[in-house]
């Protein structure tokens, strides 16, 4: 019979051969490095980082970090997560962040490179390490030591400047961020199109268009809360409002703490728009008991003619707020189907409130007189226009004066339904609308191609290499490419010209770039190409 204490062994989790107390097998964290796009915000952070890298003559293995050591040895974690004083900013990323070089924390010869959100080019700061990647770490802004003479605090128009991951350049002057604007557009090409860099077969980039407004011209925003899996009873009312940025210490900002902040205001918003937050942060109150799961709250202007029907969002009396505006009349919608209406440049223009629209009105009228400027052919012969990606016709219906026929290509049938109520709206009869993937309009386009311009106003993506190749192969006068990604367009306009069938015909006349977002690190960019 088996003795009775091989059970109490057993069940003590003993081993039953011994009597010794197993050991637990200790499971080493390994860090699994994840696939990126080169063109989204952390593959255009590599190359800035190869960049500085370059400048300073070091090497991958003069930064590396060590991942497994962090995840799995404490000790080695507290050595990389620590305070540095006498921290140099010496350039920004894309991103707006400030990039630095410091001693590496366990490498004697070794330096390590810094991210520090708010820090300015000629900054000297105190931060805190707090996370560490491969061949970077992210840190806080505890203090300015030294000030850059980019740096005017004093400019600071919003009291959550500093923790809300909105704005990176309110205490910089506005000619200022004009210039990093041009400086990012110019790195996107060097880094995405160095090909065409090598051969000096790229313009300089002109100056950046700036935004007639720099503050409250933002007429969407999205402010938005999280919830726990399971909603605990009485769980108090959570923040509303936008994502912070890193844990700052360098000013006495509002909006509390954690990955969210509560923001009442927001000071690029337009003040429609930030009546409706006001309105929307006093019904969530009301009605948080409501809701199950985090949301989003939708924020969009809406212009009306007059005052009869009004929609959008509703004070305490239950009354739709307006704000007088000329001679229209400017509402907050925030149900994201509810049909909207902006005019841009003399024309109107419907939606649904939830779909993509360009947000700052402002400077549209510069951005269409740049567009049609470059679009245009010759006047001695019929013009035709082609607008991939068109959307609810915004470019399609604006650059329609003197062209005999323009076509709008868009995914969405919902999209191609507005646009074309929009050309009726507008009075225009020369425009046709198709609903179809961009990857493969051009077989169907049977306007002739030396009097055709064709627009492109693709996602952050950007174009894939079919639709390149066949816009190659259709092989139109002119293309003008718009875009909110400058590094995904430079990559697509390098590719374009060096291994589509025509793209050798083609040269690039122009690159600029347009302020949609001041205060922001945000810039579009419009390329123009000609056929030669």
């Amino acid at each position: 019979m088996t003795p009775a204490v091989t059970n109490d062994r057993k069940r003590a989790g003993n081993d039953p051969g011994t009597g010794h107390k197993k050991q637990k097998k200790v499971v080493r964290r390994k860090y699994k490095a994840k696939a990126v796009e080169e063109t989204s915000p952390l593959g255009v952070l590599k190359h800035e980082i190869d960049l500085l890298m370059k400048s300073v003559s070091l090497h991958e293995s003069d930064i590396a970090n060590d991942m497994p050591g962090i995840l799995n040895e404490p000790e080695i974690a507290s050595k990389y997560h620590r305070e540095v004083q006498n921290v140099k900013i010496r350039q920004l990323s894309s991103n707006g962040d400030g990039l630095s070089v410091i001693q590496h924390p366990t490498n004697e010869a070794g330096k390590q490179i810094i991210l520090v959100p708010f820090g300015l080019p000629g900054d000297i700061v105190t931060v805190r390490v707090f996370k560490t990647h491969p061949l970077y770490a992210e840190a806080d802004l505890l203090s300015i030591e030294e000030p850059s003479a980019l740096r005017d605090d004093s400019l600071i128009n919003c009291r959550y400047f500093g923790k809300c991951s909105g704005c990176q350049f309110q205490n910089v002057a506005y000619d200022q961020q004009l210039v990093f604007k041009k400086q990012t557009i110019e790195n996107a090409y060097t880094h995405f199109a160095p090909k065409l860099m090598a051969a000096n077969l790229l313009p300089k980039v002109d100056s950046t268009e700036p935004s007639p407004l720099q503050y409250n011209y933002r007429t969407k925003l999205t402010p938005h809360f999280n919830l726990p899996y399971k909603k605990p009873e009485n769980m108090p009312l959570p923040p509303l409002g936008f994502g912070s940025k890193g844990r700052p210490e360098w000013r006495n900002t509002d909006g509390g703490s954690g990955s969210i902040l509560d923001i009442e205001e927001c000071s690029i918003g337009t003040p429609i728009v930030n009546v409706g937050m006001k309105n929307e942060r006093l019904r969530f109150k009301k009605e948080f008991e409501k809701y199950k799961k985090g949301a989003t709250i939708l924020l969009r202007e809406n212009t009306s003619i007059n005052d009869t029907d009004l929609v959008g969002s509703t004070n305490e009396s239950g009354e739709v707020s307006t704000i007088k505006d000329n001679d229209s009349i400017k509402t907050c919608v925030t149900n994201s189907r509810q049909i909207v209406r902006e005019v841009v440049d003399g024309r109107e223009f419907e939606f649904s409130a939830g779909e993509f629209f360009q947000n700052n009105n402002s400077i549209l009228p510069a951005v269409l007189q740049y567009v049609r400027s470059n679009l245009a052919i010759s006047d001695k012969q019929d013009n035709y226009l082609v607008d991939a990606y068109c959307g609810s016709g915004l470019f399609s219906i604006s650059c329609s004066d003197n062209v005999k026929k323009v076509i709008g290509v868009e995914v969405s049938a919902d999209s191609v339904k507005f646009a074309e109520r929009n050309a009726a709206n507008n009075n225009i009869a020369n425009v046709k609308f198709i609903v179809g993937k961009a990857e493969e309009i051009f077989k169907d386009i049977d306007t002739p191609a030396s009097q055709t311009s064709v627009i492109l106003d693709p996602p952050r993506k950007g174009c894939d290499d079919v639709f390149l190749n066949q816009l190659s192969e259709y092989n139109p006068v002119k293309i003008v490419y718009i875009s909110c990604n400058v590094h995904s367009q430079a990559r697509d306009v390098e590719w374009f010209l060096n291994n589509t069938v025509n793209g050798a015909n083609y040269k690039v006349e122009s690159i600029k770039g347009f302020d949609f977002f001041p205060q922001t690190h945000h810039v579009e960019s419009v390329a123009v190409l000609i056929r030669v």
